[in-house]
């Protein structure tokens, strides 16, 4: 872990701690309407609050961060990868008497664009376009998230010079996404494949339970019970119960997407 992701780190926590406070103070303002010292009370409850919220966001993040720094394998060298798709891209070409005429070429249509590897398939034909997607999933040992430029649905038939690929590409990912763990995430013009990840292992679970469980429970009890004020702090506190164990759980079944 180095000074950047520390800092970074710091400013995230403080940024969302920040936010905690305001709103916490807000509305515990707006239940203790009237009373005597209701801003003091309010300013203190959200202060808490936001002490809270910056400790367990920090420590959260510094165990991630920890986490990434000691398994370098779970990181992705984006240019390698492109490489290898550049390569994989000229072999498909190859391969077919079509593909050696095409016009297409890996090295201007294989980009990172905005740290997400993107393949812009516009330009081949369906058969070809496909292929390059089979090649893909028989690879995808060494290939993490992936965006493919298939083009709209939208008046895309009228353009003569670049066929409808989209249809022949997404019929080959839904048949081949799920084994090669993949979750396909579609808009107009692009799929983004995205890991479906590892489910965590049993023993995980349980370290991840008992290390933000008495975190998360009683920081959401006492957040919610003050926020309620004193006519309803049994149910704030109770709420509050509920919304810690619900995010204990989620964050102790989180999967791991890196690969």
């Amino acid at each position: 872990m180095n000074r950047v992701e520390l800092r970074d780190a710091l400013i995230a926590s403080l940024v969302i701690a920040t936010m905690a406070t305001l709103v916490v103070t807000i509305f515990s303002l707006i239940g203790q309407e009237g009373r005597e010292w209701a801003l003091v009370d309010s300013l203190s409850i959200g202060l808490q609050a936001g002490i809270s919220t910056f400790v367990i966001v920090l420590l959260l993040t510094l165990l991630r961060l920890r986490y990434i720094s000691t398994n370098p394998t779970n990181k992705e060298d984006k240019e390698e990868t492109r490489q290898f798709l550049i390569g994989l891209g000229q072999n498909v070409l190859m391969s077919t008497t079509e593909g050696l005429a095409h016009q297409w070429t890996p090295e201007n249509k294989i980009q990172i664009i905005r740290g997400v590897i993107t393949l812009n398939l516009i330009g081949l034909s369906p058969e070809i376009a496909v292929s390059v997607v089979q090649s893909l999933v028989d690879n995808r040992t060494r290939l993490g998230r992936l965006r493919l430029v298939i083009g709209r649905e939208d008046n895309w038939e009228s353009e003569v010079s670049t066929p409808n690929i989209r249809p022949a590409v997404l019929q080959r990912l839904k048949i081949d996404a799920e084994r090669a763990q993949w979750q396909i995430i579609q808009s107009k013009s692009t799929v983004v494949l995205r890991p479906t990840g590892t489910p965590p292992t049993r023993g995980k679970v349980l370290l991840r339970l008992a290390l933000y469980g008495p975190i998360m429970v009683p920081s959401m009890f006492f957040a919610f019970r003050d926020l309620a004020g004193a006519e309803g702090e049994v149910a704030g506190g109770t709420f509050g119960i509920l919304m810690g164990v619900l995010l204990t759980a989620l964050m102790a079944s989180h999967r791991d997407r890196t690969g």
